[in-house]
C-alpha cells in the first residue's frame, strides 16, 4: 500500500487538508476596525478571538474531502473505485475554491476591509495537484495491469 507513489500524493494530500483546520486561509484588514482570518470553521477576530461569521459549510466540505481522501488511500486494493473516489475528491477540491471566494465576497461586505491572501491560501492547490498525480498514478497502474494480463 505505502509503496505505491499514488499513495505518498494521496498522504501529502491529506495532510495539507488537515492544515486547512488549523490555519487561517485568508485573511481580512480593516485600519480602523482591525483584522480577521478566514479559518475552516468561521471568520474569527484577531482580537479577541471573536467568531464573526460562521462558515459551517466551508467545514463540512473540508471535511468530507478528508474522508474521501483516506477512504481513496484504504482503497488501494480496488483500482477502478480508487481513481472515482480520487477522481470525485480533485472536483471537490476544485469547488473549496469556490466555496472559499463565497466566504471571502461576503466577508469583504460585511466587515467593509480587504481580504489579502496568507500562505495557506496555496494549501487546496497544492492538494489538488497532488490527488491529480495520486490520479494518473492510479491509472497507470491500472494501465500496466491491463497490459500484463494481455501477456498471459
Amino acid at each position: 500500500m505505502i509503496q505505491r507513489i499514488q499513495t505518498i500524493y494521496l498522504l501529502i494530500s491529506l495532510i495539507a487538508w488537515s492544515m486547512l483546520f488549523f490555519f487561517p486561509t485568508i485573511g481580512f484588514i480593516n485600519p480602523a476596525d482591525g483584522a480577521w482570518r478566514l479559518f475552516a470553521k468561521g471568520i474569527i477576530a484577531e482580537e479577541g478571538g471573536k467568531l464573526v461569521l460562521s462558515t459551517v459549510p466551508m467545514l463540512v466540505l473540508f471535511a468530507l474531502i478528508q474522508v474521501l481522501i483516506l477512504i481513496s488511500i484504504l482503497l488501494y486494493k480496488r483500482r477502478n473505485l480508487q481513481l472515482r473516489v480520487t477522481l470525485l475528491n480533485m472536483l471537490l477540491q476544485i469547488l473549496s475554491y469556490g466555496i472559499i471566494a463565497l466566504y471571502v465576497f461576503q466577508g469583504k461586505n460585511m466587515l467593509s476591509a480587504t481580504p489579502h491572501l496568507l500562505f495557506m491560501s496555496a494549501i487546496p492547490l497544492l492538494a489538488s495537484v497532488c490527488s491529480f498525480l495520486a490520479f494518473r498514478g492510479i491509472r497507470t497502474d491500472m494501465l500496466l495491469l491491463r497490459a500484463l494480463d494481455h501477456l498471459r
